[in-house]
């Protein structure tokens, strides 16, 4: 961003706002700001000026006037060097008063030590741009959704292991409105310390780390039994591996390959199952035949 005839928006030269939709705060910094440069606010925003590091102003949307600090100091200044327009250090903090959701996750435990996966989706606006902006320290030109929710991760964190880790695994579901509360009463308390109104919050992902945990899960959830639900897990992960006794894990039945022989390899042959004495029981009924 850059002055164009003493105007300072979020408007680039391109005519681009620089306030995007994930952005928080952009900020415009200049040193050649001077007495009645034109502040342009747009919709959705809010300016706070800051002059010499000291918040001076909050502007509301629109087109506003600024004016040099009026101080005996300056105005002598101004006079010597500066021919009345004295330039002044002045950081501009284009604040979003719009509505933004912003996402935490991490891992945290059960009672039995079974680690969880979990993501918070979590609703706001801000409503103070002064306390917001001297809660948050950031270096870059943006502060960003992204920015604010890893500050509030921790938060998260420990609002969700308070209650997971005194429950069971079975118990997860059941008490998911405990978790939610827990994590909306925290980040209520935190934001509105920080101007931020804190609209809802909900649980967006609640479930085991490890993949055959979760599918067994899913099964239980339609109607199979413990045992059955291991074997249908079981029997997946044999298919993915193309396992042609996948199936009948799934059924519970042994699987027996044709070509299997107790003590060795190969296929029998069906001329081993002719009994060895039926040609020589024929002669003897025919020499008997003879005799009588």
């Amino acid at each position: 961003m850059s002055i164009r005839a003493q105007v300072i928006s979020s408007v680039n030269e391109k005519g681009i706002d620089e306030m995007g939709p994930n952005d928080l705060i952009v900020k415009y910094h200049s040193v050649d700001v001077r007495t009645r440069s034109r502040l342009i606010v747009y919709s959705n925003q809010r300016a706070v000026v800051r002059v010499q590091g000291q918040v001076t102003g909050v502007f509301d949307p629109g087109a506003h006037d600024l004016q040099t600090p009026a101080n005996p100091v300056s105005q002598f200044f101004a006079r010597l060097q500066y021919s009345g327009n004295l330039p002044w250090e002045v950081e501009v903090l284009f604040i979003s008063t719009a509505r933004h959701e912003a996402r935490s996750e991490g891992s945290t435990q059960t009672r039995e030590l079974v680690p969880m996966r979990y993501q918070v989706a979590y609703y706001f606006t801000i409503s103070d741009p002064v306390k917001f902006i001297n809660s948050i320290q950031f270096s870059e030109l943006k502060y960003t959704v992204n920015d604010f929710a890893v500050f509030l991760s921790p938060i998260v964190d420990q609002s969700v292991s308070q209650v997971l880790n005194m429950i069971s695994l079975n118990e997860v579901y059941a008490n998911l409105h405990k978790i939610t509360d827990a994590v909306t009463a925290s980040l209520r308390t935190v934001m509105e310390e920080m101007g931020v109104n804190l609209l809802t919050c909900r649980i967006v992902r609640l479930e085991p780390e490890d993949e055959t945990m979760r599918r067994i899960i899913q099964f239980t959830a339609i109607g199979l039994d413990p045992v059955t639900a291991i074997r249908a897990r079981l029997a997946e992960i044999m298919a993915q591996r193309s396992d042609p006794a996948a199936t009948n894990m799934m059924l519970g039945v042994p699987y027996y390959p044709i070509n299997l022989v107790i003590g060795g390899t190969g296929v029998i042959p069906t001329t081993q199952f002719t009994p060895p004495m039926a040609k020589p029981e024929r002669k003897r009924e025919e020499g008997s035949s003879q005799e009588s």
